[in-house]
């Protein structure tokens, strides 16, 4: 546990800038940064700032998108991995995250905070 810039406690660490942050932080100040817990920073402090579905830079001037499990992607590579990855008909809560497969793409309605609240403006 850390404590962000604006005075939040976080578990969130920013592998690029060495700082913790908290969501408001993340979405607004690291929209292409690698975030994880600080203990996995500590376990494992080599990261690739890459897009991990296209392996292009991710502050390469694209949108991004970070998912509810704090990966990030262009958004052009997630659009083109849901629309190519999932049969038409797959229900919302099996997109699952192509870095970890740990969450959904769709974050569920009752999600709340920056990160689901900008992850629904990408998907609206």
């Amino acid at each position: 546990m850390g404590i962000c810039k604006c005075r939040v406690v976080t578990s969130l660490f920013c592998f690029q800038h060495r700082i913790n942050v908290c969501e408001d932080c993340l979405v607004r100040e690291h929209p292409t940064c690698i975030i994880r817990t600080y203990l996995q920073w500590l376990q494992d402090n080599d990261f690739d700032p890459a897009c991990k579905l296209c392996r292009e830079p991710l502050n390469n001037g694209e949108p991004t998108v970070r998912l509810l499990c704090h990966d990030v992607f262009h958004g052009r590579c997630l659009n083109s991995y849901v629309s190519t990855s999932f049969p038409s008909d797959t229900a919302p809560a099996g997109y699952t995250c192509p870095a970890c497969a740990g969450k959904t793409v769709v974050p569920p309605d009752n999600a709340g905070g920056p990160v689901a609240t900008a992850l629904k403006q990408f998907l609206s």
